[in-house]
């Protein structure tokens, strides 16, 4: 039953479930759209920080940053190609994070990777309030969807030029939402996703 849940016996017996369920959405199977997008890779040892800084800059040098804001949307994902001895001895991590390009959208300068993404299905969920307890509710966030895939028969098959997972981080009404995406191989039926 734990693993069902994928909680603890003491959240299991202790808490309620209902708690969770206000935490995150069923996960689902969706068919995301192709898109272009400008992005970039920091490894250091506040990678997420630091890149999305880095890609703050380039949007107002570029002019992204004059689109309306529900056309600015930034995407980021880990970069695992970090040696062992970055990691250990020196503390670093990869992560990319990317600007989604509106169509029609030319960067005003250089400096972000411009490319482009193929549709592709994703096995989605949505966590309400991810930083309340990052550590935790993140990481959650992709056994659930892992252990959804595999229960579902659902099996891995990288694409090129398809990003095997990414997160998606939103506001609306005043709180933070995170959608977590994991690429789903997938021949059934899948809804479209529009949050791009």
């Amino acid at each position: 039953i734990c693993d069902v849940f994928s909680v603890g016996l003491d959240q299991l017996i202790r808490e309620d479930l209902s708690a969770h369920a206000a935490i995150y959405s069923k996960v689902e199977v969706k068919h995301v759209p192709a898109f272009r997008m400008a992005r970039y890779l920091i490894i250091s040892s506040n990678c997420e920080e630091d890149v999305q800084t880095w890609l703050r800059t380039w949007a107002h040098k570029s002019g992204y940053a004059a689109l309306p804001p529900e056309q600015q949307k930034m995407i980021g994902w880990d970069f695992p190609f970090v040696s062992p001895e970055q990691k250990n001895r020196f503390n670093l991590r990869g992560y990319v994070a990317a600007w989604v390009l509106p169509d029609g959208f030319e960067p005003a300068c250089s400096g972000a990777d411009v490319v482009s993404q193929k549709e592709a299905d994703y096995a989605v969920i949505t966590i309400r309030d991810p930083f309340a307890a990052p550590f935790e509710r993140i990481p959650t966030a992709y056994k659930l969807i892992m252990e959804y895939l595999s229960c579902n028969g659902f099996r891995e098959n990288l694409q090129p030029d398809t990003i095997p997972c990414f997160e998606y981080e939103y506001e609306k009404d005043g709180v933070t939402y995170m959608d977590v995406f994991i690429h789903a191989d997938s021949t059934g039926k899948t809804s479209l996703y529009t949050g791009f």
